[in-house]
């Protein structure tokens, strides 16, 4: 069920069309994932919140479509969408944009197996708690979150999103709504295609610039929806192969934009940090977590690093 709304900003027509709801997969709270995003640093500025809603701008083809999020009606699980065009888009076309909404809000994410193992462990109980029906949300497309890890090697979080602020900001087709500009991040050729003097203005510097040449090159070559449904093995080998990409952005690339949680680097110090705060210390070792979990290890280092600050202080550490 599709309807349609046109408003005219600066003599343009905007046309909007509202989807009826695009499901999750339960448990699944919108007002988590809005949580979520709003403490989601490397994506700072690539998305408005506002009155229990988002927007945010997906490339399509070379044109900027603006998806406005919220809640599902009638408490279903799942989220309501309306999309802003500058023009009516095909029915084909907006299916491309939900799916790449669904990807972004972790909608299909299969929690189940995760949760069975963490409602057993006493430690995550009241993480849970506030946690319930969290979704990983992650970067909005492959071209994004290669970007964003490639500019982040030898660098800060806070630059590398600057950083990538400023290559949407230059290279990304923008739509305006409502009198706000939206900018989608442009694609893996489109970056690869600057010159080397720019690539070094978006990187701040010659090595960090042949960097992310090299990544958003490898990383162009390979099918986007192989990545997602090939065997976790073969892609990270895969990716691994891409010049530029090491360990590291290798595991950042599966779980944080490709939404796979088979694996995840445990003894990176964010991830140690963040076991002490719920465990207490000693906590248990990689080895341990990732015997418990599985193939959900992902998802607990998502909880464990998104959700943690939302438990009472009293709470953090278990008795």
């Amino acid at each position: 069920m599709v309807g349609r709304r046109e408003v005219s900003y600066r003599g343009r027509t905007v046309v909007g069309m509202t989807e009826v709801t695009l499901a999750a997969t339960e448990p699944f709270s919108f007002d988590l994932s809005l949580r979520a995003l709003a403490g989601f640093a490397p994506c700072a500025g690539g998305h408005v919140i506002d009155g229990g809603r988002v927007r945010k701008a997906f490339l399509l083809g070379s044109e900027a479509v603006v998806a406005d999020v919220g809640p599902a009606v009638d408490d279903e699980p799942g989220v309501t969408l309306t999309l802003h065009a500058d023009r009516h888009l095909l029915p084909s076309e907006r299916a491309v944009v939900h799916r790449a909404v669904a990807r972004w809000l972790g909608l299909d994410d299969d929690l189940s197996a995760f949760l069975e193992v963490a409602e057993r462990d006493p430690a995550m109980a009241t993480l849970l708690r506030a946690a319930h029906g969290l979704h990983q949300v992650r970067f909005a497309s492959l071209a994004e979150g290669a970007v964003y890890f490639a500019l982040i090697q030898r660098s800060t979080q806070w630059y590398a999103a600057a950083r990538k602020r400023r290559i949407a900001a230059e290279l990304g087709p923008s739509l305006s709504v409502d009198g706000v500009a939206h900018l989608a991040f442009p694609s893996l050729a489109t970056v690869a295609a600057q010159d080397d003097r720019d690539l070094i203005r978006y990187a701040g510097n010659q090595l960090r610039a042949r960097r992310l040449r090299e990544v958003v090159e490898g990383v162009a070559t390979l099918d986007e929806e192989w990545l997602r449904t090939a065997p976790y093995e073969e892609v990270r080998k895969a990716l691994l192969a891409v010049p530029g990409v090491g360990r590291f952005t290798a595991h950042a690339l599966l779980l944080r934009v490709l939404g796979r949680p088979d694996r995840a680097p445990l003894e990176m110090a964010q991830f140690d940090d963040a076991a002490r705060a719920v465990y207490g210390d000693p906590p248990p070792s990689p080895a341990e977590l990732r015997a418990a979990y599985g193939p959900s290890i992902g998802w607990w280092a998502y909880y464990v690093r998104t959700a943690r600050s939302w438990q009472p202080e009293d709470t953090l550490v278990a008795a």
